[in-house]
């Protein structure tokens, strides 16, 4: 009877013991609580936020700053043709119609001629002028002598102006000749020019008989 007592105990032992631990294994281990950021780390955490947006912005703000200063200190080097340069003056195409076709000096005191300047290029073109001046005629003899110059006899006032040509079309100036200072069977040419652009330029030769 004694020797089942102490069996029995050993047993109860075992029991407790083998439970015990089953119930340490299920038992989860505390977790440490979890820890929030104080004032003063939120504060630098945001400043460096802070930071990064304001380099990131800096960064794009100068390098935008840098392109448009290379554009402007570069800008006085490049060159552009302009609009109305002297090129595109050439394609004011300049001509001169005279009336009557054959001048005898028996019967005309005048000669009357037609200065046209038809716009050749495919857009519109601008001429300038510092007076009311527009057109030029001079006639010359065939070693180049000035026997009339068309603007002396006219009144042209001190006033900037500008005329427009559009593609196609023309503008015309007419002006009258004296045929007094001229000899019949004489070479004669008639110049026309505008002021300011030497490429717009027209001449007529003309031989006036009795």
């Amino acid at each position: 009877m004694a020797v089942s007592t102490v069996a029995d105990m050993k047993l109860r032992h075992f029991a407790i013991v083998f439970v015990t631990a089953l119930a340490g294994c299920a038992t989860k281990a505390p977790q440490e609580p979890v820890r929030k950021p104080g004032f003063l780390e939120r504060t630098w955490t945001s400043t460096q936020k802070g930071s990064k947006r304001i380099w990131k912005s800096t960064k794009t703000g100068a390098s935008e700053g840098w392109q448009s200063t290379k554009e402007l200190v570069a800008s006085p080097f490049t060159k552009k043709k302009p609009a109305n340069s002297a090129a595109s003056f050439r394609q004011l195409e300049a001509a001169i119609l005279i009336k009557p076709d054959a001048v005898r000096l028996s019967t005309t005191h005048s000669i009357e001629a037609t200065v046209l300047i038809t716009n050749k290029a495919a857009r519109g073109m601008q001429l300038s002028f510092s007076t009311s001046q527009h057109i030029e005629v001079v006639v010359k003899t065939e070693d180049g002598k000035v026997i009339h110059r068309w603007s002396e006899d006219q009144r042209i006032e001190r006033e900037s102006s500008f005329v427009a040509v559009n593609p196609g079309e023309r503008l015309e100036y007419v002006v009258n000749i004296s045929t007094r200072n001229m000899a019949a069977g004489k070479t004669y040419i008639i110049e026309a020019t505008v002021p300011g652009y030497e490429a717009i330029f027209a001449r007529k030769v003309v031989v006036p008989q009795n």
